[in-house]
């Protein structure tokens, strides 16, 4: 009998303080748990729960993405139209940019439309998604847009305009309108002549359409800035080998502004 109740005592000692661990280690618990929602809520109010970026593109897109909120707040709270503000509006382009460089056409198309939408005469926004449309290869959208920027506002810019007819040329070349590309390309070349790569291309396209005093003056032109240019070197050679006559003339038109530099036919 004796025994029977120093044993009992014996598992109420053990249970009791298996029951206090247990109850130390569920209050550690609670602790450890109510740090962690105090961090979460910190971390959250400070913006550092976003992803970490892999690459350049997505570090553009989390700022603009942070800088579109502040402005949408920034202008709502001054009774303005987000839409139409124009630090929203920047956010938002760079915001469709990054998306292009992370080749995320779908979403990049949506994000420039919104800002057409609110912006149809803003032709940075139609350059950018006539950029969008030429990386999808979506030549027929790409040419269309291109030609809405000049209509609305890029042919008062040079910079716009160099680009929009860049890249309508090089939609035209997609389609198969060699003529009307070589037309675009030229015209962007005159607008920035430093350009070796748009003399080469123009050049080059005016080979193809056999328009020999027009190529040799663009090669002529890549010359003036780069003596040494393999393409243009070799195109020239060619051209004074086989058309000298339309090489000289070219020659002569660049030296002597008098002369007509677009003898050639289409």
């Amino acid at each position: 009998m004796e025994k029977s109740s120093l044993k009992r005592g014996r598992y109420l000692r053990e249970a009791t303080r298996s029951q206090r661990m247990a109850a130390i280690i569920a209050a550690l618990c609670m602790i450890v748990l109510l740090f962690a929602a105090i961090g979460l809520f910190f971390a959250s109010s400070m913006n550092l729960l976003q992803p970490t970026p892999t690459s350049a593109a997505e570090s553009q897109y989390l700022r603009a993405r942070n800088d579109e909120s502040a402005a949408i707040q920034a202008a709502e709270a001054q009774g303005f139209n987000p839409d139409t503000n124009p630090v929203v509006v920047e956010s938002r382009m760079r915001i469709a940019d990054a998306q292009l460089s992370m080749g995320q056409f779908t979403a990049a198309e949506r994000t420039i439309q919104q800002v057409l939408n609110s912006n149809p005469e803003n032709a940075r926004a139609h350059i950018l998604k006539g950029n969008i449309y030429e990386t999808a290869e979506n030549w027929d959208s790409a040419l269309t847009t291109y030609r809405q920027a000049l209509e609305h506002g890029a042919e008062t810019e040079p910079e716009l305009q160099r680009e929009a007819l860049r890249g309508a040329a090089v939609s035209l070349i997609e389609i198969g309108d060699l003529s009307q590309a070589y037309d675009s390309l030229s015209q962007a070349a005159s607008i920035m002549p430093e350009s070796l790569t748009l003399h080469n291309s123009a050049g080059e396209l005016a080979l193809q359409l056999e328009r020999w005093q027009d190529a040799a003056t663009h090669f002529y032109s890549v010359l003036r800035f780069d003596p040494e240019n393999a393409v243009a070197l070799q195109s020239l050679a060619m051209l004074e080998a086989e058309h000298a006559d339309a090489a000289s003339a070219a020659l002569i038109s660049l030296t002597d502004p008098t002369q007509d530099n677009s003898q050639d036919s289409p």
